[in-house]
């Protein structure tokens, strides 16, 4: 017997929507990497490490019930479920537990989630130097911080874990904002509509009160950005208002986010390019379903729109599936889905407000060095890419043959945007013309061992 239902991510997309299918009594199994669910953005809030999970944020806590509804729910709940593999035929292949495992489902929901866009600049790669992000995951997993870090780049996340430090009383030594000032000016014809959206642009207002209250050197409008030291980060760099520089151990970069393609390209689903964002997209329609019928893709992995959005996104796809199981007439479904369609719109106006006032910067999203290097894995740089361009390696996969960039551990996760991004340059061609790397399974390193102990997954024996 199979599951009726598989759902990739056990994000705020994936928890909703298992919530509302668990309703309908269909079997639904979730797989997700993490070792509980909440994804990145609920990361622990069941069992935070943090006396008072308070100073992350209402938001933060809010999670918490998400959470318990989600674990009462009654689905397969598999946590730290790697998953490699999607097959057309609704196989899926993970690791969970040293060991391969196999399952069968009549509909899949890939939840999988934004990563941060890479921010390549000089010394980017010193130790020392993370993201925004990542300085996230160590407070929520491990109630970790790093004091005196400076914080760099532009965007809600950057301001948000800055007043989370400030909240613990961590020092920060400067936060470097990188949004130019002409953003400011292009974002103003979408002010009216982002005032429908008034609480979330009282959110973003309270991040930066709190980050000048607390008299954190804020440099606005950095330019010229490049990670000091040898070996490991020694401080940034900058201009702003004349040269600057600011010693750290610490550098956290933050350049806004993007949707997690990897699994969707693997399985071959169609993309698009969304220019607003800049950034590739799974291609969906208004029901998060894919150009593969029976594979359906919600939350931020099929497109930015925030945790709030991704709910709701969730629950659309989640009740589109569970018309087609036959489980809901199309009249119903589209009934229930009322609110969702609302709340939805009524984010799109603020969304459409912050993708133009954080739009990346080209020169943050493309290094600018010859030297600074692009493929972490490989160990290839701007001049190693350029250089084999010039060889004749014209596209993103011709790239990747050529001088492994793209080929490493990572699958490309890191470099795939630059990579695409420097050859529009070079081509003098818009991105979307460019392309991406051609992504195969299996998306990560397995073992042999691993490999050996097989083990198939039913809804009987499920876990």
């Amino acid at each position: 017997m199979i599951f009726d239902c598989a759902i990739i991510g056990a994000g705020p997309a994936g928890m909703s929507a298992a919530i509302l299918l668990a309703g309908t009594g269909l079997r639904v199994v979730v797989l997700d990497r993490g070792a509980g669910a909440g994804g990145q953005i609920f990361r622990a809030a069941a069992n935070s490490p943090l006396i008072d999970t308070g100073v992350l944020g209402p938001d933060y806590t809010d999670g918490a019930g998400l959470i318990a509804e989600f674990e009462r729910s009654g689905v397969t709940h598999m946590a730290g479920a790697d998953v490699w593999h999607v097959g057309e035929d609704g196989t899926i292949l993970f690791s969970h537990d040293g060991e391969t495992r196999q399952l069968q489902a009549r509909e899949i929901l890939m939840c999988p989630g934004a990563m941060e866009r890479p921010m390549p600049i000089p010394g980017w790669t010193l130790p020392g130097v993370m993201t925004a992000g990542a300085a996230q995951v160590m407070l929520k997993s491990d109630a970790v911080v790093a004091e005196n870090a400076v914080f760099a780049g532009s965007g809600p996340l950057l301001y948000l874990i800055v007043a989370q430090y400030l909240r613990l009383g961590v020092p920060v030594a400067a936060v470097v904002d990188t949004t130019p000032h002409e953003n400011y000016l292009s974002a103003l014809p979408y002010g009216p509509s982002a005032l429908r959206a008034w609480p979330m642009l009282r959110k973003g207002l309270g991040l930066l009160r709190e980050i000048k209250t607390a008299r954190v050197p804020m440099f606005r409008s950095a330019t010229n950005l490049r990670v000091l030291g040898q070996g490991r980060a020694s401080g940034l760099a900058f201009d702003s208002k004349g040269a600057q520089q600011i010693a750290a151990q610490h550098v956290f970069l933050h350049h806004g986010v993007v949707p997690q393609t990897n699994m969707t390209r693997a399985m071959g689903l169609d993309h698009i390019w969304n220019e607003a964002q800049q950034s590739w997209q799974v291609k969906t329609d208004d029901w998060g379903q894919s150009s593969t019928p029976h594979v359906s893709v919600a939350g931020d992995g099929a497109g930015i729109i925030g945790a709030d959005a991704a709910r709701s996104a969730g629950r659309l796809a989640a009740m589109n599936i569970a018309m087609r199981l036959g489980e809901v007439s199309e009249a119903d479904r589209d009934r229930w889905a009322r609110p969702d369609r609302a709340a939805l719109g009524h984010l799109a106006s603020f969304r459409g407000f912050v993708d133009r006032l954080y739009a990346p910067v080209p020169a943050l999203s493309v290094p600018q060095e010859p030297d600074t290097l692009v493929c972490r894995c490989e160990e290839q740089s701007v001049q190693a890419l350029r250089d084999g361009f010039d060889g004749g390696a014209r596209d993103p996969n011709a790239l990747k043959s050529l001088t492994r960039c793209g080929m490493g551990p990572c699958q490309g996760r890191q470099c795939g945007p630059i990579v695409s991004g420097l050859l529009a340059q070079w081509r003098r061609e818009p991105i979307g013309d460019v392309g991406y790397f051609r992504l195969r399974s299996p998306q990560r390193l397995l073992s042999l061992e691993e490999f050996s102990r097989f083990q198939t997954i039913t809804p009987e024996a499920g876990e």
